[in-house]
């Protein structure tokens, strides 16, 4: 589960250089080892859907009072490996700064991250309100649910094991480099496109009213272009979980003049990508399934939060 609150601050460097400071801050609960390298990637994403490709990241790693101290040691080598994992790519922590407790009220651990990095004014990717407008097509570049199927295996891979197979388990794990997004969001960048926005806690629907409450908009959407995978389904299924209300760390949503062109260019470099509607005038934010019409109601709980 993670909690992301965002902030900025434009101030001008040494060189009369105006450069915007980006400060995300995620908390991510959870007993697997890789909860903590989990965040740093979804944060690192954060910062780099917004012009940014390097940050200090401080770290405060939290277990609850019976669980065995090593394994604070445990999520910061996870964290370590993670860090070198987002160099590889292209983005720089410049610092990790890792500190580790028990806190006593805690019943799963948690891991909460800070991120911070700065971007030149000109190239910093622009909030929608700035830059939104109806008619504009509504892009998702990957899997919803993704990031948070992962994150249920490795919460309850013993469980899952009683009803799929050993390599259908490791078939859903091959799928952990998807929650680093740079290269989608580098994609996305070369085809000009500014609105970029991580689908986090609360999956693609919060994400959706995230983005329309923030572009001063309405949305009208097709929930058949969604991208879903068949193994979140079945996993979500196992667990009694709407897979549209699942974190989904490392999927994007993004705003294009020409959604069609942007997402064949996106396909083109192998990342999955679709129309799913457009803006319009008026604040409705409706979602069409077939004959079926529904709106978005405000962001619901992660349902993450069920399986603890």
């Amino acid at each position: 589960m993670i909690r992301l609150d965002m902030d900025e601050d434009k101030k001008k460097d040494s060189g009369g250089i105006e450069r915007t400071a980006f400060f995300c801050t995620g908390t991510y609960y959870g007993s697997m080892r890789d909860t903590g390298a989990y965040a740093l990637l979804v944060q690192a994403n954060e910062l780099a859907a917004r012009g940014i490709c390097a940050a200090s990241v401080e770290v405060q790693i939290s277990i609850p009072a019976d669980m065995d101290k090593s394994r604070i040691n445990s999520v910061r080598n996870h964290m370590k490996r993670a860090a070198k994992s987002l160099l590889e790519e292209g983005f720089v922590v410049k610092e990790l700064r890792i500190q580790g407790g028990i806190q006593t009220a805690l019943k799963v651990p948690s891991v909460r991250v800070t991120a911070a990095g700065t971007a030149e004014g000109t190239k910093c990717l622009q909030n929608a309100c700035l830059t939104a407008r109806a008619g504009q097509d509504i892009l998702l570049a990957g899997w919803i649910g993704l990031e948070g199927m992962l994150r249920i295996i490795g919460e309850k891979e013993h469980e899952l094991r009683e009803r799929f197979t050993p390599s259908f388990i490791r078939q859903m794990k091959a799928y952990d480099r998807e929650v680093c997004g740079l290269r989608k969001i580098a994609a996305a960048q070369e085809q000009g496109i500014s609105v970029i926005r991580q689908i986090t806690e609360g999956g693609i629907l919060a994400a959706l009213w995230r983005l329309s409450e923030e572009s001063g908009l309405g949305m009208s959407l097709d929930m058949k272009k969604i991208a879903l995978r068949q193994e979140t389904i079945e996993v979500c299924e196992h667990f009694r979980l709407n897979s549209y209300q699942l974190t989904s760390g490392g999927s994007f949503l993004m705003l294009a003049e020409n959604g069609d062109t942007a997402a064949e260019m996106l396909r083109q470099k192998e990342i999955p990508a679709a129309v799913i509607g457009h803006l319009t005038g008026n604040n409705d934010k409706v979602i069409h399934n077939g004959e079926d019409v529904r709106y978005i109601d405000r962001p619901a709980p992660d349902e993450l939060m069920k399986i603890f």
